[in-house]
C-alpha cells in the first residue's frame, strides 16, 4: 500500500508518499508507475521553488511555499492520485488537507 498525505501547514505545502503498491511484481506495477509519474511530475513542475525534495524507492517527500502556482500544481497531483486511489483502493490511500 502506498500511503500519500498532501497537506498545507502554515505557508508550506507538502506531499509525503510512503510504501509500495504491491499490485503487481516489481517492474510491472501499474499503480506504482501511475503514482510515481504524478509525484515526479509534481516535483518537476515545482523544481524552481522546492525547499525540500527526497525521492527514493518507497519514499517521496516534497515541500514548497504555498503560492497560487504551487497550490495549482498540488491540486492537479491531488486529483490524479485520487483517481488512482479510487480505482485501486487496496494499493493507494490518499489523505489531503489543503484547507
Amino acid at each position: 500500500m502506498i500511503d500519500v498525505k498532501i497537506e498545507r501547514s502554515g505557508k508550506m505545502l507538502s506531499l509525503c508518499a510512503v510504501g509500495h503498491a504491491d499490485y503487481a511484481p516489481y517492474g510491472s506495477d501499474i499503480v506504482c508507475a501511475g503514482a510515481s509519474s504524478v509525484i515526479l511530475g509534481l516535483s518537476g513542475a515545482l523544481a524552481n521553488v522546492l525547499t525540500h525534495i527526497e525521492l527514493s524507492s518507497g519514499l517521496a517527500v516534497i515541500r514548497c511555499p504555498d503560492t497560487r502556482d504551487s497550490r495549482a500544481a498540488f491540486k492537479v497531483a491531488e486529483k490524479a492520485l485520487s483517481l488512482i486511489a479510487a480505482e485501486y483502493p487496496k494499493n493507494l490511500k490518499l489523505i489531503c488537507n489543503m484547507a
